[in-house]
């Protein structure tokens, strides 16, 4: 799928299962002289992060259990597979409504997860919510069915704000890049109290930047959304 360095937002559609069509000698790597199959289970997607960031993958349509998603770290020797937040995530409410603002994201790493609770961020320091570090990310969609399977995904490629380059740890001050210390007046971002807001607007801009014109906005990109 490319690299990626800002907010982005792709469907992918594709075709999985089984196939009855001529196979030949060539297609079967010389190992017998063919004859009919073909078809596959599992399509795979790389998405490079330039910079820290967050993968959410969404399943679409009205056969949404008749595949699977799963994301892997290719940044790990072995290969390391991550889970993807679903229903039961962290939930907070916005001006009246609830929101799971983690539903599809893609799990952090999970091998450290002692002594980093923090009361003040939304997700106790519980670092599986973490962003997910610079590197190559493997997206698999597979089939569940031993039949022909249209399906589609929708993921978002999430960034970190990047108005600040280091924070101080009392977080009374922000210094820049070019070491200029102003006092902080948004700590109830760096401070871990944010709710992970997804907008709604700054994703339709994204896909508008991203997609051709007459592609219209998927629907199902909508109910993640958490502000406007």
């Amino acid at each position: 799928m490319g690299q990626f360095e800002q907010l982005s937002l792709r469907s992918i559609k594709g075709t999985l299962g089984p196939k009855n069509q001529i196979v030949g000698r060539r297609d079967t790597n010389q190992t017998s002289n063919g004859g009919f199959g073909g078809g596959a289970y599992n399509n795979w997607f790389s998405f490079t992060l330039l910079s820290k960031g967050w993968l959410i993958v969404v399943k679409a349509g009205n056969k949404t259990s008749y595949f699977n998603t799963a994301v892997y770290d290719l940044n790990i020797n072995p290969i390391e597979g991550r889970g993807i937040f679903q229903d039961d995530s962290i939930q907070v409410n916005i001006d009246g409504s609830v929101y799971n603002p983690y539903v599809g994201q893609v799990m952090g790493a999970q091998s450290d997860l002692y002594n980093t609770f923090d009361p003040n961020r939304l997700d106790k320091g519980d670092e599986r919510y973490y962003p997910l570090d610079r590197g190559t990310y493997l997206l698999c969609v597979s089939t569940t069915r031993n039949e022909t399977l249209d399906y589609e995904v929708g993921v978002i490629v999430e960034f970190l704000d990047p108005d600040f380059d280091l924070l101080l740890s009392n977080y009374a001050f922000l210094l820049t890049e070019n070491d200029e210390a102003f006092e902080n007046d948004r700590s109830e971002i760096y401070e871990g109290q944010d709710a992970h807001d997804h907008s709604l607007t700054e994703w339709q801009t994204a896909w508008s930047r991203d997609n051709h014109p007459d592609h219209d906005f998927p629907a199902y990109f909508v109910p993640l959304a958490t502000v406007p």
